[in-house]
């Protein structure tokens, strides 16, 4: 039997090779309402959808319409700064330029967690995306 060869890691690995999910096209809507400066929680947007964290983290995670979608703009529900491409923990490389862009856009810190001033709740979310429609 012939040995698989492991494909090469891309910049687009784990990006969806197939058109947007309804799901996904509704989140992708929902998460371009957030505004530069401001950030929101995986747990707001699922409210808000009617679904869970971890959907909305998953299909976050396979955005392939970055920074168009701003998914750097979503962060955990106790504020720190989550995962972002696929990498976790503030010492991956690819968190750290989550939290650069975030830096870029006047999101503000203290230590590792952005503040709470920062942060749109699901009520705040869901009246910007019936102003975006």
């Amino acid at each position: 039997m012939a040995k698989r060869k492991r494909a090469e890691r891309t910049e687009d690995a784990g990006k969806p090779n197939r058109p947007p999910t309804e799901f996904e096209e509704r989140l992708y809507q929902l998460c371009k309402c957030i505004p530069a400066g401001k950030v929101s929680t995986y747990g707001a947007l699922s409210a808000v959808l009617k679904s869970s964290p971890r959907a909305v983290g998953q299909a976050l995670r396979r955005n392939p319409f970055a920074p168009v979608v701003p998914c750097h703009r979503v962060v955990a529900s106790d504020m720190e700064i989550g995962g972002f491409s696929g990498g976790w923990g503030v010492s991956d490389p690819n968190v750290q330029r989550k939290r650069k862009l975030l830096e870029e856009e006047g999101i503000e810190f203290d230590g590792s967690v952005v503040r709470r001033t920062a942060a749109l709740n699901a009520e705040e979310l869901g009246r910007l995306l019936a102003e975006a429609k």
